[in-house]
Formats: C-alpha cells, structure tokens, sequence
C-alpha cells in the first residue's frame, strides 16, 4: 500500500529551527532556496561539516567538470570548495562525518568508467586518493551505513555490475548483488547499519526498475519496490520513512515524484519536486531534504536549482 504523507515547510511544525526564507514557498512541502553557481546534471553530493558538497557532473557543452560547490544550509549560500584532481561525471559521494568521498564516475572525452576514489578531510581541505574500486565503475552510488562505505551498481568495463562492495580496513570487499544489476540508481542510509539503494535502469532511459534492495550487515535483499520505476535518481533517508529516491528521467520526460521505502517493505510518496529533474543531488541534514542541480529534460540538460523539504516529525 503506498501511503501520501503532506510535509509543511513552515515555522513552527517543529522543534527544530526551519529552513531559511524562500522567495518561493511551495504549499506542498518544497521550497526553492538559492541557485548553485554553475548549472549542471549528472552530480554527485555528499554532506560534510554541516553543508552540502555537489562535485563534479557534466556541463551544458557535455564537458566533465572538475568543479565542487558548497551549500551551506544555515545561511542559504553557496561557496567554492577544491576542485576535484580530475573532471568526473555520473560518479557517487558520500561523507562519514570527518571526509568526503566520491567514488567512481566517468572521465575523460571519451566517458570512460573509473575506479578512482577522491577523499578530502575537513581538517586539511585537501584531496586525496582513497582505495579504488576493485574495478572501473560509473552510474554507481554511495552511502555512508555509520561504520562503513557501501558502494553499489553502475557500468563497469564489461558492461552492467550488480556488486555490493564494503570499505573497511583500506579494502573494498564484496558482500553481495543487487537484484536485478543497475545503474543510475540512487543510495541511502540511516548512518545506523541500514542502507538502501533504490530504483535505476539497465541500459537505455525505456529500462527503468522500481526495485529496492536493503544491507544491513553483510546481507544484502530485496526490500520491495517504490511505486515508480524510474533511473537517474537521486536519494536521501528520511526517520520513519527509510531510503527515499528523487527525480529521475524516462523517454518522455522527467519524474518530480519522491517516494521513500522502509526495510520492510512499506512505501510512502511525498510532495513531489516543483519541477522533474534527473542527474540531480540530494542529502538530507537536520530534519530537511535538499534536491540540487540536475537535468529539467530527459539527456544533456542542465539547471542550478536548489529545493528543500522538512522532514521533522514525520
């Protein structure tokens, strides 16, 4: 059964202090906040001291960009961060508290799928390389389970991979398979053990999949499926509600849909985006959902839009 839950942005539906004005309020729930610096799709974006990081992506002349830009949720703001050591597309990042990591992608003129993994310390401000993939992947995505990395899906050399990798101790480890194998798809996690990743497709924008699978520890299942296939998403987990998968592109057009899946299988739709996207951002900080850059049409189309939702109380 699929439930609507209405999220209010407004002040006091919670304890917590509520987003910054919007020059644009959204009845439903989403509220337009301020504008990246650059217009981009196919980003990565991961949370780090506070702030929203949006690296790489892909910009309206189809060029890799290199570029890291900083939201800053408190004041509604965005700033430079270090560029990347190198231009990146379709590529995953996630953040553990204390670093930033974007795994993957593709790179060069050529999008070749890379096993390249950046990490940056908020102490140092500075790029490294952090333990590669076990092989080349792009369109994969990367979540943060509270102890661990879990990278999953995307295109390897040989074509569509379903492997579910863990970081630990320096070494990517393999723990199981998506089912079915995706990529463009989106992950998620509670920072408690549970991580979801949800939705994606198996080649061209007509093989989208609503599939959702579950790690907890090293078992990695089926938890259901949202109630809209749909491939370049983007995801966040929200209490109560789980993994939740946003935006997306089909043939015809675009999703503004936002569905959510608990572990067992319970889904809830929310208010949908004020416009589709796909190749967008998306992480949740402090009881809010934030949706950033991304695609208004199905390919190479660009935007520099950033959306918010309270999710407090829900």
């Amino acid at each position: 059964m699929t439930i609507t839950v209405a999220v209010l942005a407004i002040a006091g539906c919670s304890d917590e202090a509520p987003p910054a004005p919007s020059p644009e309020p959204n009845a439903d729930g989403w509220v337009t906040r301020a504008g990246a610096p650059s217009a981009r799709t196919e980003v990565a974006a991961g949370t780090l001291g506070g702030r929203i990081w949006v690296v790489g992506g892909m910009a309206e002349s189809g060029r890799p960009q290199a570029e890291v830009a900083i939201y800053d949720p408190g004041t509604d703001a965005w700033s430079a961060g270090p560029a990347l050591p190198e231009p990146v597309h379709h590529a995953a990042a996630a953040g553990d508290g204390r670093r930033l990591w974007v795994a993957g992608g593709y790179t060069g003129s050529q999008n070749r799928p890379t096993a390249a993994v950046r990490v940056i310390d908020s102490a140092t401000g500075t790029w490294a390389d952090g333990p590669a993939l076990p092989s080349p992947r792009g369109a994969g995505a990367l979540a943060w389970d509270g102890k661990r990395l879990l990278f999953a899906g995307g295109v390897g050399q040989d074509g569509l991979a379903g492997d579910v990798f863990a970081l630990e101790g320096g070494n990517w480890r393999r723990i199981g398979e998506l089912s079915p194998a995706r990529e463009h798809l989106a992950a998620a996690s509670d920072g408690a053990g549970t991580t979801w990743f949800l939705a994606g497709r198996l080649g061209g924008l007509d093989t989208n999949r609503a599939e959702v699978d579950v790690v907890v520890g090293d078992r990695v299942q089926r938890a259901g499926t949202v109630p809209t296939a749909r491939g370049g998403v983007s995801g966040f987990a929200a209490p109560g509600l789980g993994g939740c998968v946003a935006g997306g592109e089909q043939p015809g057009g675009t999703f503004d849909t936002v569905e959510c899946l608990t572990a067992d299988g319970r889904a809830t739709t929310l208010p949908p985006l004020r416009a589709g996207r796909h190749g967008l951002g998306a992480a949740a900080l402090d009881g809010v959902a934030y949706v950033l850059l991304g695609g208004p049409d199905p390919g190479l189309t660009v935007s520099n839009t950033t959306q918010a939702l309270r999710l407090s109380g829900r």
